[in-house]
């Protein structure tokens, strides 16, 4: 896992020197197998409604193209937010203490 992190944050930092392989790499840790590949483009499904997709391109020299690192990184922080939404919501609500026990009424005698 080590290496993913190290691989997102030269990709942070750096959009314009990454290589295909490795741009690959990272599409494939967080969103699976690309539906396309065997060519110059990779394509992957995102897990969210509607038809999204990244694409990821090489270019000239074996890189990946820096607009589509852009929008890998872009769906990489949506992943990121969904799975914390995701947690929080299904987290179990605080316990919360009694100040003072609760006192039964005492119904009146005739």
């Amino acid at each position: 896992m080590a290496k993913l992190d190290e691989l997102i944050e030269h990709i942070r930092h750096s959009p314009r020197n990454v290589r295909f392989a490795d741009a690959c790499t990272v599409a494939d840790a967080f969103f699976g197998e690309a539906l396309q590949q065997g060519t110059s483009h990779r394509v992957w499904k995102m897990p969210w409604a509607g038809d999204p997709r990244v694409n990821i391109q090489q270019d000239k020299g074996g890189r990946a193209k820096a607009y589509q690192m852009q929008q890998l990184l872009k769906a990489i922080d949506r992943l990121h937010a969904e799975q914390a939404k995701k947690a929080e919501e299904t987290k179990p609500p605080p316990k919360e203490e009694a100040s003072e026990t609760p006192r039964k009424k005492q119904r009146k005698r005739k």
